[in-house]
């Protein structure tokens, strides 16, 4: 088998064979799409894996890119973490994260360049970058983004760092240096102190209709927007992208749009009570497209909707049942006209699926939605109402508070697309090309599935439905 020859797997939420993913280093060329990711790995030993697709659905497993040196004098020796890679020039050019406790500088930024993104040779001179105390902390230092500035003329890195002039315990920044050929470098003041965090984890960087959107993680993936490189950067609302179930997420462009790469993390013992783990499930690609007030839209792939279109069919009730409230129903549609009351129509009992529908609902108090996996008591209620949408775990004593929810945006009485994925333990949720929600959940791992309709008249309009392959 030669370097370019691996295991080709066609997977919803992929992830490799015997790994778990966790940071995503996103890189487009020649019509493929290259991720750098970093495996779940004991004490901070990553390396840097690779997977590459031509459609963001069927993703190869490459030779890994990096490995720590295992010397205990190198930036490196201990762990290659998270970064970017770029062309210039003839070469690639890989920038990351060097880890090493022993050293001074526990993370650094170090080089790595390559002909191919197959084989990669580490710069002698790393580490490249240390911390410049004169503004930053010593010990937070890491995921460096490169890119070339036009307008100055010169390659610019944003860094994770700690300011250390801000006089607060959130002192998260993202540092700024420069460089006029990716060898020489100079760490100048930050690009964006926030304060809003202790650190601005991977941070991102792109450009679309005439602005600047500026991507970072603190467990959270979330975002500033600017006319300027040198700002102002302001905030939008919502200013995350997803929960903290699209973590340490990136961003590529492909000369058409902004793709964005996150990872499902597990939940320890497979537990919905069980805290996150670092590492998991790809999460699936959503495409961002600015809004006029400088937020950010989030839909699923046109990739994976065409998948979805070309598979499923129409929602059939031949084995529906309703189990309140009023019905009517034809072939890939629904529609619950209850006033004031609580509508619920049975579909099925599978564990795994993709469903897409256009929804209209209308009424002061309307919301709509899903319940899922429901037995003896117990499953998830999905809910769209005026204000977000929410995952509750199911009472019969009424909803209590969400287990993750997000602000919704949409119109009483205008179409709105939806699609939901549940997969194994995994489910997203995107609503009206605008926003998305993804989560966890183990338990239970079966039940019953319904449409919901609540406080008004929602027709779901357009039904389609597919099975999915167990989660893997």
């Amino acid at each position: 088998m030669n370097q370019r020859e691996a295991v080709e797997l066609a997977a919803m939420h992929f992830r490799p064979m015997n790994r778990w993913v966790g940071d995503f280093i996103p890189f487009y060329w020649q019509n493929e799409y290259h991720l750098f990711y970093l495996p779940r790995a004991p004490e901070g030993r990553h390396c840097w894996g690779h997977l590459v697709s031509a459609n963001l659905m069927d993703w190869q497993e490459l030779p890994d890119a990096l490995l720590p040196s295992n010397d205990p004098q190198s930036a490196d020796g201990v762990g290659c973490w998270t970064g970017s890679v770029l062309h210039h020039a003839g070469t690639f050019h890989c920038f990351y994260t060097g880890f090493n406790p022993q050293n001074r500088f526990s993370q650094t930024i170090c080089r790595a360049i390559s002909d191919d993104l197959i084989v990669w040779r580490k710069d002698s001179g790393n580490p490249l970058l240390v911390p410049d105390e004169r503004w930053y902390e010593p010990s937070d230092w890491r995921d460096p983004f490169v890119f070339f500035n036009e307008r100055e003329g010169e390659f610019w890195m944003l860094i994770c760092a700690r300011d250390k002039k801000a006089p607060f315990e959130r002192r998260g920044c993202v540092a700024l240096a420069t460089s006029p050929d990716l060898s020489r470098w100079t760490v100048r003041e930050p690009l964006w102190s926030g304060r809003v965090c202790w650190a601005c984890e991977c941070p991102d960087l792109f450009f679309l209709q005439h602005r600047w959107f500026l991507i970072y993680s603190h467990g959270i993936t979330r975002y500033r927007w600017a006319d300027h490189l040198t700002g102002p950067w302001q905030t939008a609302f919502p200013d995350s992208l997803d929960s903290e179930f699209v973590a340490a997420a990136k961003t590529l462009f492909d000369g058409n749009r902004a793709i964005l790469f996150g990872w499902v993390g597990t939940l320890e013992g497979e537990k919905d009570s069980g805290p996150r783990q670092w590492g998991g499930h790809m999460a699936l690609p959503r495409e961002l497209s600015p809004l006029q007030d400088g937020g950010l839209s989030v839909r699923l792939s046109s990739e994976w909707q065409n998948w979805h279109l070309q598979r499923s069919v129409p929602l059939q009730w031949a084995e529906a049942e309703n189990r309140c409230g009023h019905w009517s129903l034809e072939d890939g549609w629904a529609k619950a006209d209850d006033g004031g009351g609580v509508s619920v129509l049975k579909w099925d009992e599978s564990p795994h699926f993709v469903l897409s529908a256009e929804v209209v609902a209308q009424g002061q108090g309307v919301e709509f939605g899903f319940l899922l996996r429901m037995t003896d008591g117990k499953g998830y209620k999905l809910v769209v109402d005026q204000s977000r949408i929410a995952l509750i775990p199911w009472s019969s004593w009424g909803d209590g508070e969400p287990k993750w929810s997000r602000p919704a945006f949409w119109e009483r009485g205008q179409p709105i697309p939806i699609f939901l994925v549940l997969h194994g333990s995994i489910i997203e949720f995107f609503l009206g090309d605008r926003i998305s929600l993804t989560g966890r959940i183990y338990e239970p791992q079966k039940g019953w599935n319904a449409l919901y309709a609540a406080n008004g008249t929602v027709e779901f309009q357009n039904i389609r439905w597919a099975p999915l392959d167990p989660l893997r």
